[in-house]
């Protein structure tokens, strides 16, 4: 069996530790994968996972062969990759993760137009609001916005994405719109659920950062949602600029109190803390951060 099969395959247990996650991440059967954890553990001599009904550890000597096995993983397709240099040609696969609403509406036909410039790039775009495990699900670049929380992840920041309050016409024309902190609080509000607990919405204003205690009366995990309910004029909520810019134009939205915003939102391209990184990573981020800043509510 090949001793950078068993290797690479060893690695991807060790970090998504399991077997049948490794299995599903390699196209393999589990006991292929198995097999080939049990051959190299026979090889070298020595137990590298303590398996159990529930989990797989890594031994003493696992966690050591683990470290030395991805430098040299790396070490190899740095070499590789390094032999491509010389090409303008981008091959192998890119996965991407991004939010769903700015990955469907924005990044798509980015990510679009950067494989057609490289037709042999195979691309997967991974578009939802939750924050994937790079490493465990095979990501090579997650688009991130907000607070970096995550250690061990290398980040490029790419732009500053506005986020404004908006209200359809026909809730303006029978509530009225809220001009102060205060009088956003008597309104009904539509927000993300996983922002901030409880019903206090931060903003910035010509003073600062402030919290406004709001009504919450339609909570989704989805951008689009948020924005199709604040159309349906269920009430006032925070949109990002690149996604309602066009709703604004046609008039299906508009914007109230012009003095005060949802705070502005960092994005970020996060990848895996490692030596090396891909050329055909490190060229799709500075294509982002060309192409982002062209955005109209998103700025360098």
């Amino acid at each position: 069996m090949d001793r950078f099969t068993t290797m690479a395959t060893f690695v991807r247990v060790a970090e998504l530790g399991s077997l049948s996650a490794a299995a599903r991440a390699l196209g393999l059967t589990q006991p292929a994968v198995s097999q080939q954890v049990a051959a190299l553990e026979r090889r070298l001599g020595v137990r590298l996972l303590n398996r159990s009904t529930r989990r797989l550890a890594l031994t003493e000597a696992g966690e050591r062969y683990h470290a030395q096995a991805r430098r040299i993983l790396e070490a190899v397709a740095e070499a590789e990759d390094g032999l491509a240099e010389a090409s303008d040609v981008l091959s192998g696969s890119l996965r991407v993760h991004a939010p769903a609403g700015l990955g469907q509406a924005h990044l798509a036909p980015i990510l679009i137009g950067f494989q057609q410039r490289h037709p042999a790039l195979a691309v997967e775009l991974i578009a939802d609001d939750r924050y994937a495990d790079l490493i465990g699900e095979g990501v090579d670049v997650a688009i991130r916005l907000g607070a970096l929380a995550s250690p061990g992840l290398v980040a490029r920041r790419l732009a500053t994405l506005r986020r404004i309050l908006v209200a359809s016409p026909g809730y303006v024309a029978a509530r009225g719109s809220p001009e102060t902190p205060e009088d956003l609080a008597h309104h009904p509000h539509v927000r993300f659920s996983w922002a901030a607990a409880g019903d206090a919405v931060p903003l910035a204003g010509p003073d600062g950062p402030l919290e406004v205690r709001v009504q919450s009366r339609f909570l989704a995990n989805n951008a689009f949602v948020l924005i199709e309910a604040i159309r349906a004029g269920i009430g006032i909520g925070g949109a990002q600029l690149p996604l309602v810019q066009p709703l604004l134009d046609r008039g299906e939205l508009v914007r109230v109190m012009r003095g005060y915003a949802y705070a502005p939102l960092e994005v970020h391209a996060v990848y895996p803390s490692a030596r090396f990184v891909p050329r055909r990573v490190r060229a799709f981020v500075d294509h982002l951060a060309a192409e982002l800043p062209r955005i109209p509510g998103l700025e360098r």
